[in-house]
């Protein structure tokens, strides 16, 4: 309820910034073409993430079908529209159980996959920073956020490398794990975490392709917002700017103090294009922020009956297990003393 309230403050207040008058209008004039020509480049980059997990998952022996893994990942994306830090998305091990996919290696692949996204992010932030020195005046402390931010991007991509990648850090995981205060809570994983290990180790193998369809998705993300800029007539910035600041932008969306950070993430949009465009543009300014989260929004509805049907198993299955008669050595247990 908290992270809903903050939600809706922020909201309020870019509203009120950008008024409502001139939001109305910059959605109103918007240019069509342009803007389905934004959301066939967002199909893109689901097609090349699509194709990525089908290869980190090949790497470790398991075989998927391309449109139902399709699915799984509009299933993904949406629950990660909803959810503090995206956290939604690494409920993929459940829309991929259809498939008979492994959880372990599932979460293998997907630790493996975000760490390669989070040093691109890291990557992009330092350029979008350099790109903002040379086109505008940066104050100290807007130079101190920006730093701070893309501290914190490398050092979850640092954490998240270590554990998908780290044998000696999955190891001190598993001591602290087996330790005598935590088996009790944690002994159920530790098999688990063997089996992460294993695959954890053959993912390595597909760091080569993670990050050459990265770097693919990062240039189609860049002309997703070039042409959703086209179609609200923001012809200032181009495709490099694009290109240089999303990943920037986007690492707002991990705050976890709003759902996928809205508000955060439309409140950085806003305050980086202002410092390009000037007060003037602010109209078009906040169409921007507020469609580039809708866009994506609209499009992820496809994962709907993936999310459906992946419930739907899941609670057959716990009342399949529920409902199933007690084996011999349960009656036994059942048996008064």
């Amino acid at each position: 309820m908290l992270q809903i309230v903050i939600t809706v403050a922020i909201f309020a207040a870019l509203l009120w910034y950008v008024g409502l008058g001139s939001l109305y209008n910059s959605i109103a004039n918007i240019k069509i073409e342009f803007f389905l020509l934004s959301f066939l480049a967002y199909f893109g980059i689901n097609l090349l993430f699509t194709v990525r997990l089908k290869i980190v998952l090949a790497k470790d022996g398991v075989k998927t079908s391309f449109f139902k893994t399709l699915l799984a990942q509009y299933a993904g994306m949406l629950t990660s529209d909803v959810t503090p830090g995206r956290s939604g998305y690494f409920l993929m091990p459940l829309y991929l159980k259809d498939q008979d996919v492994p959880t372990s290696k599932t979460l293998s692949t997907i630790l493996g996959i975000q760490t390669i996204e989070f040093l691109a992010k890291v990557i992009g932030g330092i350029g979008a920073v350099i790109f903002l020195i040379e086109t505008v005046r940066l104050e100290t402390w807007q130079l101190s956020i920006a730093a701070l931010g893309i501290g914190l991007m490398l050092a979850g991509a640092c954490l998240m490398a270590a554990l998908t990648w780290s044998k000696r850090a999955i190891s001190i995981f598993t001591r602290i794990a087996n330790s005598r205060f935590l088996y009790r809570f944690t002994g159920g994983l530790i098999g688990k975490i063997e089996e992460y290990k294993e695959s954890a180790s053959k993912t390595r193998k597909a760091i080569p392709e993670i990050i050459l369809l990265t770097m693919a998705c990062w240039i189609l993300k860049g002309f997703e917002w070039y042409f959703l800029g086209l179609s609200l007539g923001i012809t200032q910035i181009p495709w490099l700017g694009y290109f240089l600041l999303h990943p920037l932008v986007t690492a707002l969306a991990f705050v976890p103090i709003t759902p996928a950070g809205a508000g955060v993430q439309e409140f950085g949009i806003v305050a980086i294009f202002g410092l390009l465009l000037g007060s003037a543009m602010a109209g078009p300014i906040g169409a921007f922020a507020l469609l580039s989260r809708g866009l994506l929004i609209i499009e992820d509805l496809i994962g709907i009956p993936q999310i459906a049907k992946s419930t739907s198993i899941l609670l057959f299955s716990r009342k399949r297990h529920e409902e199933s008669p007690p084996t011999t050595d349960e009656k036994k247990e059942q048996k008064p003393i």
